[in-house]
Parts: C-alpha cells; sequence; structure tokens
C-alpha cells in the first residue's frame, strides 16, 4: 500500500476507535489539553523574561560596555570610573562614550509616605545612544535639579506617577516631568530617570563614578578588536564585554543561575512528562481493549506498518486534539498576562510551531512506548 493511503487509512481507524468511547476521549484530550498549556504558558513566560531583563540595554545604541569586574546582573555592578571612559576614546576604536548609572532607591509617594523600591537611572546627554523616543523627548523637561521621568509600566503600589505628580527619593522631594515605557518589575517595584548631574544628588554617590560605561564603535571596527584593545588600555578591576556578550550574560543570569528560571525549566520538564505520561496511559489502555482487533487485522494479512500506524495516528490524533484547547485557553490567559505585567506574552506563530513540534515529538514517543504491546496480539488467540 503507498505511503499516503495508508497513512489515511490509519488515520480512519484511529478515529474511529477514538470516538467509540466519547466520554473517556474527553477525559483524555482534557488531561492532555491542561500539561500543554502549562507548558505553552511556561515557554510563553520565559521567552518574554528573556527578553524584559535586557530591556534598559535595548533602549540604547552600544557596542561594547564597560563594567567593574564584580558585574554579574544589572544591579550589582558596582562602579567604575569616568576617567575609563577617557581611557576608551583614546584607544582610537571609539567613536563615542556614554555614562549610565543604575541604583536602588527608597520612593516615598506623597502624600500617604507610602514606601516602594525604584530603580532610579541615571543618563548622559541622549546623543545618539538613546534609542526611546520617549526618553528622548522627556530628557529635554528635565531641567530643574529635582524633575525626573517616571515608567509608566511601573506597578500600582508605586502610587501615582502622572506628569505634575511629586514624590520622594531618600531625603530627596522629586518632580515628574514625564513618562516612558519600560516595566522593568524584575529590579524594582518601579523606575525612574534623572540626568547624570541630578543623580549624585539624590543617590549622594561620588560623581567621578559610573555604573556602566556604554560605547559606540567607529565605523568598520569590529568589536572584538576594540575588546581586546580596550582590557588592555583599562585598568585590570574593569570588565570589558561587546553588545551580545553583555545581553547573554544579563539573560542567563535571571534564566539560568537565579531560582525563576531554574523553577521555569523544572515546571516545563514537568509538563512534558505529564503530557507523555497521559498519551502513553490512553494508548495502553486502547491498546489493551482492542488486542483482538490487532490480532484480527493480522489474521486478515493487514501489513504490520498498518497495524502499526493506527497505533501512531491514535497517538498523533490525541496530541493534536489536546493542543487545540491549550493554545485557544493559552491565548486567553497570556493576553491578561501581557495586560497586568507588560510582558510581551502572546501566542504568536514561533510559539504555535514550537508547541505543534512538541505535540508531536511528545505522541511519536508516547506511540513508540506503547505500539510495541501489539507485537503480542496473536492471531492464534482468536479461536
Amino acid at each position: 500500500m503507498d505511503a499516503l493511503p495508508l497513512a489515511r487509512s490509519c488515520v480512519a481507524v484511529a478515529a474511529a476507535n477514538l470516538l467509540q468511547h466519547r466520554l473517556r476521549l474527553v477525559a483524555a484530550l482534557s488531561g492532555i489539553a491542561v500539561a500543554l498549556l502549562l507548558l505553552l504558558l511556561q515557554i510563553s513566560v520565559l521567552e518574554a523574561a528573556r527578553t524584559k531583563v535586557t530591556a534598559l540595554y535595548d533602549d540604547f545604541n552600544f557596542d561594547i560596555a564597560i563594567l567593574p569586574d564584580i558585574y554579574q546582573y544589572l544591579m550589582s555592578v558596582g562602579t567604575i570610573n569616568s576617567v575609563d571612559l577617557e581611557i576608551a576614546r583614546s584607544t582610537g576604536d571609539v567613536a563615542d562614550t556614554f555614562g549610565l548609572n543604575v541604583e536602588n532607591v527608597h520612593w516615598m509617594e506623597l502624600p500617604s509616605k507610602h514606601m516602594t523600591y525604584n530603580l532610579l537611572i541615571g543618563i548622559d546627554d541622549p546623543g545618539s545612544f538613546v534609542r526611546d523616543p520617549d526618553i528622548r523627548a522627556g530628557w529635554a523637561q528635565l531641567r530643574s535639579p529635582h524633575a525626573i521621568l517616571a515608567d509608566a509600566y511601573s506597578q500600582k503600589s508605586v502610587g501615582p506617577i502622572s506628569p505634575g505628580t511629586d514624590a520622594q527619593i531618600g531625603d530627596t522631594r522629586v518632580h515628574i516631568v514625564g513618562q516612558f515605557k519600560l516595566g522593568l518589575f524584575f529590579y524594582a517595584e518601579g523606575a525612574t530617570i534623572a540626568r547624570n548631574v541630578n543623580f549624585y544628588g539624590f543617590t549622594g554617590g561620588d560623581p567621578s563614578l559610573i555604573s556602566i560605561g556604554l560605547v559606540r564603535l567607529k565605523p568598520g571596527v569590529s568589536p572584538d578588536k576594540a575588546r581586546a584593545d580596550l582590557i588592555k588600555a583599562l585598568p585590570s578591576n574593569t570588565l570589558v564585554l561587546t553588545r551580545d556578550e553583555l545581553l547573554h550574560d544579563e539573560r542567563a543570569y535571571f534564566l539560568s543561575t537565579k531560582p525563576v528560571g531554574i523553577m521555569l525549566y523544572i515546571s516545563m520538564i514537568i509538563a512534558s512528562l505529564v503530557g507523555a505520561a497521559i498519551i502513553v496511559q490512553v494508548l495502553s489502555t486502547e491498546v489493551s481493549n482492542r488486542m483482538g482487533e490487532y490480532a484480527m487485522f493480522k489474521a486478515m494479512g493487514a501489513d504490520i506498518p498498518f497495524v502499526y500506524g493506527i497505533g501512531m495516528a491514535q497517538a498523533g490524533l490525541l496530541g493534536l486534539g489536546g493542543l487545540v484547547p491549550a493554545i485557544v485557553i493559552g491565548a486567553l490567559i497570556l493576553s491578561f498576562v501581557a495586560l497586568r505585567t507588560h510582558l510581551d506574552t502572546f501566542v504568536g506563530p514561533s510559539l504555535m510551531m514550537t508547541m505543534l513540534a512538541i505535540s508531536l515529538t511528545l505522541s511519536v514517543a508516547a506511540g513508540a512506548a506503547v505500539i510495541r504491546r501489539v507485537q503480542r496480539a496473536d492471531p492464534a488467540e482468536l479461536f
């Protein structure tokens, strides 16, 4: 029998087998859908987190970052001397440099005096470094020493953050003059931006020190060559990373070192195992209940690929049948998550193809684990 007619016949028989006991089918599909739904949610949230943890860096144009050698992630960077940026420019590879400061500070909502943590970001003149149009436009409004921009995606616990609102950072009263959109809840409940010259007044820091130095290279200069030159020129207590290295390290810290990422990976494995176990259980029951039918097929001279194909088709139909409701329900849940957290969680073509591949892989693996029992279907037992 040709491959296409064989596949059609297997699918037709498998579908008839599954539909014969509809309540059992609904229960099986429900269990598979729950497992695939959990897996879909975790994959989407993990991918959104991968993007969100580097959102601040994504707002800047740079090729290389200069950091203190104690750097682990954004909030553990320490400081470097601003002179290091002068040294970087002297190498001949650098077109421009930019000072970026970050520090977690106490934020006090007024007049309630409710306290939260806030990620205070200090920046130099945006020049060609800042990509975000809201930050570029808001820079011109930061004329007062107490003026700041507030993250519109800050959590509600921060309190009112609309332009014209007053609050307090540490012991200093501040005035919100504009907003931007970032949503760095991994680091703090809210975020604000100030000019670097004012940043030190809010934090009491040393103006000669900065958290991160961003570097743009001259046209045609290789980041790897520039990195090697900067390592030679800069003090030994500095760390020089290309943009790709910095983004990779930041994501790896949150998703492979921090508990949140590890827990998501473990949950994905568990959901995969649960889905496979449910498919195996359903197929195992089906094979046991229909052993006589498989034996009859053999007695009638049916090809082995046809007999095995029925079982594999049932596995595939179960996997696809559980995937459809998982995607529909998952899309609704992820839309709600995106609305509340501003994570980019959605069911796009890439996620759908990933889930289809996972579903079919689990189905084939489960089918292969069970279908060998069909070999025990002996036509002699029919008589």
